[in-house]
């Protein structure tokens, strides 16, 4: 039984002993491939209820489609115009109310100032160079 099981393919094939392989899903490669996308424009990436990634924004979202594109989503007419005006964007789906548009990766940062982005909160290197780290905890008497 034991060679039945070695012969059909369930070794380690030369890996460390104990590492164990595991495919990541396509949930967990969307938030890979979207994070790095947003990271040079510090980008707050969030995961849906589903655990696909999303960025989160005042006037919308913008969503992970396929490896290839992303998607924006906005429920607020006046920014259509804005938004199918970015070079690359391509109307998808359109309703009175809400639209959804695919653009390249390229126009991220154009599509994100449009629904206003949220930004990771963390100061640049030179700021956090120039304050010193100071402790929350303090005195509360003066004894």
């Amino acid at each position: 039984m034991a060679c039945l099981w070695l012969t059909a393919g369930n070794m380690n094939d030369g890996a460390a002993p104990g590492a164990a392989r595991r495919q990541l899903s396509l949930e967990q490669r969307a938030v890979e491939q979207l994070r790095a996308l947003a990271k040079p424009y510090r980008i707050r990436v969030q995961a849906d209820v589903e655990g696909f990634p999303i960025i989160p924004g005042c006037y919308g979202r913008i969503e992970w489609f396929d490896g290839r594109d992303l998607a924006v989503y906005s429920d607020r007419p006046r920014l259509f115009g804005k938004l199918w005006a970015i070079p690359g964007v391509k109307r998808h789906q359109t309703g009175d109310t809400e639209m959804r548009a695919l653009f390249p990766p390229e126009a991220l940062e154009q599509v994100a100032l449009v629904v206003k982005a949220r930004r990771k909160r963390t100061p640049a290197p030179e700021e956090a160079r120039r304050r010193p780290f100071k402790s929350t905890l303090r005195a509360t008497s003066g004894a």
